[in-house]
């Protein structure tokens, strides 16, 4: 289910950073992996947790879809980012299209930030 929020792009990465989502997935647009020097990740083993859509609302280029996501095989939680509308990556999207979606609650992180 994608989340639209209120809140902005930064603002949820921070939330989700509290959460322990700190790894930086869009590397995988530009190499195997998302840690320096890292293994090379299988997509098969990166699941994503939450997806929230910001909407610009003065400007079109501020769209984006903040995927959470987490890799099963090691651990690690992190963020993709991609735009949407005019701005949407097609490598990004191709990326993601290959990853599994399995919300793990149905609770909006970004309502409760008092963590």
């Amino acid at each position: 289910m994608i989340r639209n929020t209120e809140k902005t792009l930064s603002e949820v990465m921070r939330i989700l950073k509290d959460r322990g989502y700190t790894e930086d997935f869009n590397l995988l647009e530009v190499k195997e992996s998302y840690i320096k020097n890292g293994e090379p990740v299988n997509i098969e083993d990166l699941v994503i947790d939450k997806i929230y859509r910001f909407s610009g609302s003065n400007d079109v280029g501020d769209e984006a879809i903040l995927y959470a996501m987490r890799n099963v095989k090691d651990g690690a939680k992190g963020v993709f980012v991609n735009g949407y509308g005019l701005y949407v990556d097609e490598e990004a999207t191709a990326i993601i299209s290959k990853i599994t979606y399995h919300e793990i609650d149905n609770e909006d992180w970004t309502v409760n930030d008092n963590l």
